[in-house]
């Protein structure tokens, strides 16, 4: 009885070992709607600043520059959907984006009310941030010296305009603004296939090889 367990066995372990021995073809895809995740980490890092608005200047940052990532990732996004030459078209800066994807879906838009006045002040925030450089404020004033503001004016930095636009107000309204847009842009287009914000799927397969 003792020497059929060995045998058994010695079978079992050969099996397992031919069965190691063999391959198997892997086949992986996924595809990343980029837009979509630059929207998550826009909405991550504005709640971080509402729970501590104080101190929150770099989440509030944060929040805008990525908004704006995700505006320019969906026009680059619905642009494959309705143009057919849109590797040339890429080139073009988000703003110019913007007004080639508004012609072409035939949608009004009034740049000098929300929610596209909204895209060309985030757009102008992104570029100061993204083209960053050195430089030099200054400002003079006349204050009274009985002002209970000059304390107040002292202790305050002087502020680039992009710092300036970091507000959580404008974060949210930036994040209102930039889903309205993508939401006409996505509407107008009539795609019915393509769920708005949805960071994509992937799927997988593994084949025996013979």
């Amino acid at each position: 009885m003792r020497g059929l367990r060995e045998c058994l066995s010695n079978q079992y372990i050969e099996k397992d070992n031919n069965l190691a021995k063999r391959k198997v073809k892997v086949v992986k895809t996924r595809q990343i709607n980029t837009y979509a995740e630059m929207w998550r980490v826009s909405y991550w890092a504005m709640r971080q600043a509402e729970k501590e608005v104080k101190g929150s200047f770099f989440q509030i940052m944060a929040s805008l520059i990525f908004t704006a990532f995700t505006l320019e990732a969906y026009l680059n996004h619905i642009g494959r959907h309705i143009f057919e030459c849109w590797d040339d078209l890429e080139r073009l800066s988000p703003s110019a984006k913007i007004n080639v994807i508004a012609e072409k879906l035939k949608v009004e838009k009034d740049n000098s009310i929300r929610p596209f006045q909204t895209a060309k002040k985030l757009f102008d925030f992104r570029n100061d941030v993204a083209h960053g450089k050195t430089i030099l404020l200054k400002n003079e004033e006349q204050i009274s010296i009985a002002s209970e503001d000059i304390s107040n004016y002292m202790h305050k930095f002087l502020e680039t305009d992009w710092e300036e636009y970091s507000t959580l107000d404008n974060a949210k309204r930036a994040r209102e603004d930039v889903e309205k847009i993508i939401t006409i842009f996505h509407n107008s287009a009539g795609i019915t296939d393509d769920i708005l914000f949805f960071g994509g799927m992937e799927s997988g397969s593994a084949t025996l090889v013979q």
